[in-house]
């Protein structure tokens, strides 16, 4: 996995508002690389068989793996979310971040 994929994830979610910590978007991309080889895959062998699950079951499985991803990952924004929201009260900031694993805000 290269950095210029963790990156353009990094600023994909954060085009959608959505943040989380570095160590969560190496594991998105991770995943998603690994997705987009299976799938690459199956279209370049999609008559053969190997003996196990079927490219639709792998399909559908990955579909599965994906969805539980997607909620995991809404659930942790929204966490990250209220905890943003907490610490801005509470520091009366205007602005809060995490940069190197400490919390940083602008009053």
């Amino acid at each position: 996995m290269k950095s210029e994929d963790i990156d353009a994830m990094a600023e994909i979610l954060q085009e959608y508002g959505v943040s989380v910590p570095t160590d969560i978007i190496e594991k998105i991309t991770s995943d998603f690389i690994d997705h987009l080889d299976a799938m690459r895959e199956m279209r370049m062998t999609p008559f053969m068989s190997s003996g196990g699950e079927s490219d639709f079951q792998k399909a559908l499985r990955l579909e599965r793996e994906l969805l539980k991803v997607r909620t995991e990952l809404a659930k942790m924004s929204k966490e990250n979310q209220v905890y943003h929201d907490s610490a801005m009260r509470r520091l009366n900031a205007s602005d809060v971040w995490i940069e190197d694993n400490t919390i940083k805000y602008r009053l």
